[in-house]
């Protein structure tokens, strides 16, 4: 006979803190975040609305880091103090999270008004520069999912954890696909399912898109990082 179970032992012991772990961690992100929920419940997505999005989306850097931080050691350790880690992920890295996001966020505001403006002149040479710039934008996007985790585990100076986001989108081209491919499938079940459904997808997908990312993760801090040098942003 096999040894039986302790408690906390079992799988469904073990899913059920797993569900516990992402819907907490989910309803902070959110908390955090509520103008860009509010702005996705009630704006439609169209370029008069495009400044609206702007604004909305200024919170969503330090939300979206302090749940990759959270995720990460979910992810590393299988265990997570959702309240404890979101918020010391949160708090430990605002101001650095705020001098990446900023100017990401002007970039893709402006990458997105020259997509549409371009796409909305009937012209071939237009319609190519619009096919560009989405390429330029899909990539952009791709590789600002290294920055996060990067930022949010590990002291770089900002220039730095640009450089290094573009060097691992080329390097672990596997990862970077495989994060490109969990964006693909989440704005695909957006797109077929009703708008409520994004209240539930913040954490699922960071958990997915921190797993994917563990190998960058690694190489990050054995090839960039002194043990000296990491300043409290892993625990």
């Amino acid at each position: 006979m096999g040894k039986k179970k302790e408690f906390g032992e079992g799988i469904l012991y073990t899913v059920t803190n797993y569900i516990y772990w992402l819907l907490l961690t989910n309803c902070y992100f959110w908390m955090a975040n509520i103008l860009l929920l509010l702005a996705v419940l009630t704006l439609k997505p169209t370029v008069s609305n495009l400044a609206l999005y702007f604004l909305a989306l200024i919170p969503t850097g330090p939300a979206f880091s302090a749940l990759c931080y959270a995720m990460e050691k979910l992810v590393r350790e299988k265990s997570l103090s959702p309240t404890a880690d979101f918020f010391r992920g949160y708090r430990v890295n605002l101001k650095d999270t705020m001098r990446m996001w900023l100017p990401m966020l002007a970039i893709l505001f402006i990458l997105v008004v020259d997509i549409h403006y371009y796409n909305s002149e009937p012209s071939t040479a237009n319609q190519m520069l619009g096919a560009v710039l989405s390429v330029i934008l899909l990539l952009f996007v791709v590789g600002s999912l290294y920055a996060f985790p990067i930022n949010a585990k590990f002291k770089f100076r900002v220039r730095d954890v640009y450089r290094l986001s573009v060097y691992y989108s080329f390097k672990k081209r596997r990862a970077t696909i495989g994060n490109a491919a969990i964006i693909f499938i989440t704005l695909f079940v957006m797109s077929v399912t009703v708008d409520l459904i994004i209240l539930f997808l913040a954490s699922p997908v960071g958990f997915l898109l921190m797993w994917n990312s563990q190998e960058v993760m690694h190489d990050v801090k054995l090839n960039f990082i002194k043990r000296h040098e990491m300043e409290g942003h892993t625990t």
